[in-house]
C-alpha cells in the first residue's frame, strides 16, 4: 500500500455537517468544533471523497455535496471493530458492514437496509427484522454494533435489535445502491471499546516509522512535537490566537491524538484517533491560528488558490495519494 495510512483517505466540518452531527449524537448544536474529543470521526460530509472508493461497475459520484449512486457499491478503507454509526441518507439501498477482503478473505458481512432498518446476512437471512415502515425519504440512521449485537434506529426511533453469534470481529463499510438511487449527506463513526492507555509518549519519530514520507514536510516541521514548549509560549498577533486560548499540543499526536490502536495495527486498517475531512480542516486550524481573508493570489507565488480553498491548500499538507 502506497502513501500514508493516516492521510491516505484524509485531507474535518461544514456548518451543515456540524448541525447534523449534533442532532444525531445529542451534542449541543452550538458546541465549538473540537476534533476527537467526542470520539466521532467524519467519513463523509460532502466536502470530498477521500475516504471512499467506488467499484469499477458503479456510478457513485460526488454531486452537490452528496455522495450519490444508482448501481454498484462504494467502500470505505478503514476497518471497524465495535462501533456506533450515524448517517443521513435518502433513497433505497444498503449499508454493508463487517466486510473484509484483506484480514479475513471473502468475508461478506451484513447488509443494513437503509429504507427500513432490517439487517441481513449476505445470503439474505434476516438477522434483525425491522419494525419500521420502508421509506425512501431523507432519514437519520443510527447503527450500533457491539460484538454480535446490532441496534438500529431511524429518525430517533428504535427500528430493530438482535444478535448473531457468528458475527466477525471487524470489517470495512460499504454502500450498495438499490437500483433506484441512494444519496448520502453525512456519515460519522465512533469506535467503541478502544484502549486509551494513559501517559504513553508519542514522539513524531514513532509515526515516521510508517509515515516516512511526512518527515521533512512543511506542515510536519511547522507542528513538530519538539516545538511544543516554544509554541505554547509563542505570541504572533498576525497568525496565532493568544497563547492562553490555544490548545497546548504539537506534533503528530497534537492533531491526530495518541492513536495507540492505530500505531499498534500491523494490518494498517485502524483509524487514528482524529482525522479531518476537507470540510473540517479550517475549523481545526482555527483552534490555534487566526483567520484571514480569502486571497486571490498565493503568498508563496505558487499560482492561484483553488476554488473554495482550505488552509492546507496554501499552507502545506501531507503529500500522499487519497
Amino acid at each position: 500500500m502506497s502513501g500514508s495510512r493516516v492521510t491516505r483517505h484524509a485531507s474535518r466540518v461544514l456548518v451543515v455537517a456540524v448541525a447534523l452531527l449534533a442532532a444525531v449524537t445529542g451534542l449541543a448544536a452550538d458546541k465549538p468544533f473540537e476534533p476527537g474529543t467526542d470520539g466521532w470521526l467524519t467519513l463523509f460530509d460532502g466536502s470530498d471523497l477521500a475516504r471512499w472508493k467506488p467499484d469499477k461497475a458503479s456510478d457513485w459520484a460526488l454531486k452537490d455535496q452528496l455522495l450519490v449512486g444508482s448501481k454498484g457499491s462504494v467502500s470505505n478503507y478503514w476497518y471497524w471493530q465495535d462501533f456506533e454509526l450515524a448517517a443521513t441518507v435518502r433513497g433505497t439501498g444498503s449499508l454493508r458492514f463487517r466486510v473484509s477482503d484483506i484480514i479475513q478473505h471473502e468475508q461478506a458481512g451484513y447488509a443494513l437496509d437503509l429504507a427500513d432498518g432490517t439487517v441481513r446476512t449476505a445470503d439474505g437471512r434476516a438477522v434483525v427484522k425491522a419494525s419500521a415502515t420502508k421509506s425512501a425519504e431523507w432519514r437519520d440512521v443510527r447503527l450500533v454494533v457491539t460484538k454480535g449485537r446490532f441496534s438500529v434506529s431511524l429518525n430517533g426511533k428504535a427500528a430493530a435489535e438482535g444478535t448473531d453469534e457468528k458475527c466477525p470481529e471487524k470489517g470495512f463499510l460499504a454502500l450498495d445502491a438499490g437500483g433506484e438511487g441512494l444519496a448520502l449527506k453525512l456519515l460519522c463513526v465512533r469506535p467503541l471499546g478502544r484502549e486509551k492507555p494513559p501517559n504513553i509518549p508519542t514522539a513524531d519519530s514513532s509515526c515516521f516509522v510508517c509515515h516516512a514520507n511526512f518527515d521533512g514536510e512543511k506542515i510536519a516541521e511547522k507542528h513538530a512535537a519538539d516545538k511544543a514548549s516554544k509554541l505554547a509560549r509563542e505570541e504572533d498577533d498576525e497568525h496565532l490566537r493568544p497563547a492562553k486560548d490555544r490548545p497546548k499540543k504539537a506534533g503528530c499526536a497534537g492533531c491526530h491524538g495518541p492513536s495507540f490502536d492505530h500505531r499498534s495495527d500491523e494490518d494498517n486498517v485502524t483509524t487514528p484517533d482524529i482525522m479531518f475531512t476537507r470540510g473540517e480542516v479550517k475549523a481545526a486550524c482555527l483552534q490555534c491560528h487566526t483567520p484571514h481573508k480569502t486571497e486571490t493570489k498565493r503568498r508563496d507565488g505558487d499560482g492561484s488558490p483553488p476554488p473554495n480553498p482550505v488552509c492546507t491548500d496554501c499552507h502545506g499538507h501531507h503529500k500522499c495519494k487519497n
